[in-house]
């Protein structure tokens, strides 16, 4: 059974989570973002500050750097004042740590001196430097650096800057610096928890106020609910109630007819056929009398005929199942290119007697519809009990054209076929479903059932 309450707060929990989720991602991607180009612009400013006075050096030592006799470099073979500005550049807390590449990608000098004379002309930064690009990344701690190949121990921006004699001549090398985030990051994540604790706060109070909203809204549904109930037992009330009174009054009205009107007429034809023989000498009285005989006899038959219409005594005296052998009989002698096939498998002790009348009524109207919509010369009458369930399935397919007890059955729209509404309120009004199929040979299936 659904339950909104549950299903709604279990949703609504869970899109909450997943909000917050999101709000966190989008936060830290823009604040890594800020991070980036900040870092950047420091490096960037850094880097062209300490070496534009000494860009001369810097030019020959990167010239002199791709010479055939050139090998690992020491820190102190550096020119002095390109030695003394990259260590004015170190003295900034924020530079951990500074490489310069040649023109081949060998690292001529390095803050790490076990890194001079590594070949970096693959690595990514150093190939996007040369092509004339700033290149940078944020690496954090115990992360892996992409560009390097190593891990790094702290968090750390890495900036490749090209270097250039003059604006228009080509890359002569490459300039990398390493600042330190480490305050920024650990302000990221303090302010990125604040934001988290925040909305999480936010959106908790939103939870509880809707769960409210719902819950108010659940018990004015199940007030509705239960006033619907409520209203749907009293029309199904009043519904068998009805169908009971207009049996009733079927039945009492086919009891007068049987009973009453065809009685009278039938004494009133003996007394005809009696006073016949009485009239002596007078064949004009005797003829007209014998003329009014037949048509009290045909009155009598009418009269009977509509009684069973009504409401068959046998239903009565007999029970269904003999009724519904009668009723097959007289079908067949009306539509003798029609035969009917019985499939019950019930006793009449097993049919609850409300629903006796119901499954009369029933069979009379599928039978009358089939014999005026359909050519078939067979018909299937199937009454039997599986379980808790009553069910009345009557069809025209013949056994070799479709598969019955696989066919699926659709609820059957009044509205759409408005020629079984009848047979849908019988079984609604006592209490059971309708539906019909119409198989692929294009045959009706019809089937009631009642739970009993």
């Amino acid at each position: 059974m659904f339950t909104l309450l549950r299903f709604y707060s279990v949703a609504s929990f869970l899109a909450i989570l997943v909000t917050a989720v999101l709000i966190a991602m989008l936060y830290r991607g823009v604040a890594i973002e800020g991070i980036m180009k900040l870092a950047e612009r420091n490096n960037l400013a850094l880097a062209r500050t300490a070496l534009n006075s000494v860009k001369p050096e810097l030019t020959a030592f990167l010239a002199a750097s791709t010479q055939p006799g050139f090998r690992n470099v020491a820190h102190a073979s550096l020119p002095p004042e390109l030695a003394a500005a990259i260590r004015q550049l170190m003295r900034d807390n924020s530079v951990v740590k500074i490489k310069i590449y040649n023109s081949e990608g060998i690292v001529a000098f390095s803050t790490h001196t076990a890194q001079i004379g590594s070949d970096q002309r693959h690595n990514t930064g150093f190939i996007a430097a040369m092509n004339g690009r700033v290149a940078d990344t944020l690496v954090y701690h115990d992360t892996f650096n992409h560009f390097d190949q190593t891990t790094e121990e702290d968090n750390l921006m890495q900036t490749y800057i090209p270097v250039r004699a003059s604006a228009t001549e080509p890359v002569l090398g490459v300039f990398e610096i390493y600042t330190d985030v480490n305050d920024l990051v650990h302000q990221i994540e303090r302010t990125e928890f604040v934001i988290m604790a925040g909305a999480m706060l936010i959106l908790s109070g939103l939870y509880a106020v809707l769960l409210l909203v719902v819950r108010r809204a659940r018990t004015i549904i199940d007030r509705q609910n239960q006033t619907i109930r409520e209203r749907t037992q009293t029309l199904e009330i009043l519904s068998a109630r009805m169908l009971k009174s207009e049996e009733s009054d079927k039945k009492r009205i086919a009891v007068e007819l049987h009973e009453g009107l065809a009685q009278t007429l039938s004494a009133v034809k003996l007394s005809l056929e009696n006073s016949r023989g009485k009239v002596d000498g007078d064949d004009t009285v005797g003829r007209s009398m014998a003329a009014m005989i037949p048509v009290l006899q045909s009155t009598i038959e009418d009269v009977r005929t509509l009684a069973s219409t009504l409401r068959p005594s046998s239903l009565d005296d007999l029970g269904l199942l003999p009724t519904i052998d009668s009723l097959c009989r007289s079908f067949e002698q009306q539509h003798p290119g029609i035969r009917i096939r019985h499939a019950i498998s019930l006793q009449e002790a097993d049919i609850p007697a409300p629903l006796k009348v119901i499954l009369y009524r029933i069979i009379v109207l599928a039978l009358d519809d089939i014999a005026l919509h359909t050519d078939s010369g067979r018909i299937r009458i199937a009454l039997d009990r599986d379980g808790g369930m009553l069910t009345l399935q009557i069809d025209d397919t013949p056994p070799a054209s479709s598969d019955l007890a696989t066919t699926t059955l659709v609820e059957l729209d009044p509205r759409a076929e408005s020629r079984f509404a009848k047979m849908l309120e019988l079984a609604t009004l006592s209490g059971g479903s309708f539906a019909a199929a119409r198989p692929s040979s294009g045959r009706i299936v019809l089937r009631a059932g009642w739970p009993v």
